[in-house]
């Protein structure tokens, strides 16, 4: 009987390379939690800008009010409104869009997934613009 000596070859760096692997899902995970970024700009006349953009006028409302409420907590005073303007800016008409919106609502009630889709290819998530104007006090 014959024994052989077998060799294996261990990498040195491979504990640099699991440390390395564990330190960087960490930090990911640190920033997954961290606060949400607000889409919130300052004017030269000290106001600020919140902006929201949705497929739904209530949607792009509802954003740039809820940026402009959360920017102000964060610096912990109440957020005063000054002026809001909503705009339309798809790119098909916009009874047209609000239209394919509601047919492809009707169409996903009755249980028709390719026709809830296909209301879709109309709108985008931009199609309106929210801009508030407001002030922390």
């Amino acid at each position: 009987m014959i024994f052989t000596e077998e060799k294996t070859f261990v990498r040195r760096d491979s504990g640099r390379i699991n440390l390395a692997l564990v330190l960087l899902v960490l930090v990911g995970l640190l920033a997954a939690c961290g606060s949400r970024r607000l889409n919130v700009m300052q004017t030269p006349d000290e106001n600020l800008i919140a902006v929201g953009y949705s497929a739904e006028r209530s949607g792009s409302i509802s954003r740039a009010n809820n940026d402009a409420h959360e920017y102000c907590e964060r610096k912990k005073r109440e957020v005063v409104f000054l002026k809001q303007d909503t705009v339309y800016q798809g790119q098909y008409d916009e009874n047209v869009t609000a239209a394919a919106r509601t047919a492809g609502r009707v169409a996903g009630a009755l249980g028709s997934v390719k026709g809830a889709q296909a209301s879709g290819a109309l709108s985008s998530s931009t199609d309106y613009k929210t801009t508030i104007e407001f002030s922390c006090r």
